[in-house]
């Protein structure tokens, strides 16, 4: 296995560096999970998984949030994230409002309906998170998991420049 800053010798080297396969079952792992609980979240509630993680952003703010605090939130480039806030108004999952100290600012918040969305989806999104989750592992075994990533997903977050 070569030093961390050693170039490697070959093809052979690269394919077999723990590091590399680690990462790689980590991010095969994490889009199958996302494709099975977007599934899941799409056909009980009729939303996309980005949209779920705005309504879950904004039933922590119940009265409303700036859009640049959701693109930090779910890792979206500010125009990422006004398409997506568009695409849920026009459903009407959520509402656009200017905020009272800065008419600059838009604050998002989440209407009756997506309040009954978000119900829904999350109810989906816990059956088919149990399902995976304790079908594969123990109980310590997921709570270590749980615990582990959420330290990588801090630090990575720390890494990421700000999304413009």
């Amino acid at each position: 296995m070569p030093e961390p800053d050693q170039q490697p010798r070959s093809v052979a080297q690269v394919a077999a560096d723990p590091g590399i396969q680690a990462v790689g079952v980590l991010l095969n792992t994490s889009a199958l999970i996302e494709r099975l609980l977007a599934g899941a979240i799409q056909r009980a509630a009729g939303i996309s998984h980005s949209m779920f993680e705005v309504l879950l952003i904004l039933a922590a703010q119940p009265g409303g949030t700036p859009v640049s605090r959701l693109s930090g939130g779910l890792v979206l480039t500010s125009g990422g994230a006004t398409r997506l806030i568009d695409r849920m108004t026009e459903v009407g999952l959520v509402t656009r409002t200017p905020s009272p100290t800065d008419r600059r600012v838009q604050l998002v918040a989440m209407t009756e309906q997506g309040e009954r969305t978000l119900l829904t989806a999350a109810a989906a999104h816990t059956r088919e998170a149990e399902r995976l989750l304790h079908g594969a592992l123990a109980p310590a075994e997921a709570t270590a998991m749980v615990d582990a990533l959420d330290r990588l997903g801090r630090h990575a977050r720390a890494e990421l420049p700000p999304l413009g």
